[in-house]
């Protein structure tokens, strides 16, 4: 709805927003928005302490493959940011799309998927670059990123 004359520009408006999560009746809280899981996340400092240790590595040693091709796709894709100096928003677009395409990209290696992703990520948020910026940044060869099977 349009603040200065009152005009309805869409009936129903989608909050894109973090959702509410309710714990008990009294407090709502909202919570952020699912991402990939990265290595670092799952780092244990030592004043954590032994049993909060062992229950981290008992983590690793029992996540699921997709979850493991996750981590390691969503370091790469940090890294590869980093180094590429993209803005924040075209790892948050390929992170995404990682998710909504893992069965297509599942069988590539984890070092080509965050080259390729952020190569269209940059591209959709208006930042594009040569692909040569991301692979000089990357493990990846440049074959296996711009193949096209058939």
């Amino acid at each position: 709805m349009c603040a200065q004359c009152g005009l309805v520009v869409a009936e129903a408006a989608v909050d894109t927003g973090p959702e509410w999560r309710t714990f008990n009746k009294e407090k709502r809280v909202r919570t952020a928005q699912l991402r990939l899981v990265v290595k670092t996340d799952m780092a244990v400092k030592p004043e954590h302490g032994v049993r909060w240790r062992m229950l981290a590595k008992f983590h690793r040693e029992t996540m699921h493959s997709y979850e493991r091709r996750l981590a390691k796709i969503g370091a790469e894709l940090k890294r590869i940011r980093e180094c590429a100096g993209l803005p924040q928003r075209a790892v948050e677009e390929a992170e995404a799309l990682v998710k909504r395409y893992f069965d297509v990209v599942g069988g590539f290696p984890p070092e080509v998927v965050p080259v390729a992703v952020l190569w269209t990520a940059a591209k959709a948020a208006g930042v594009p670059r040569p692909l040569e910026d991301f692979l000089k940044c990357s493990k990846a060869d440049e074959r296996r990123v711009r193949w096209r099977g058939g």
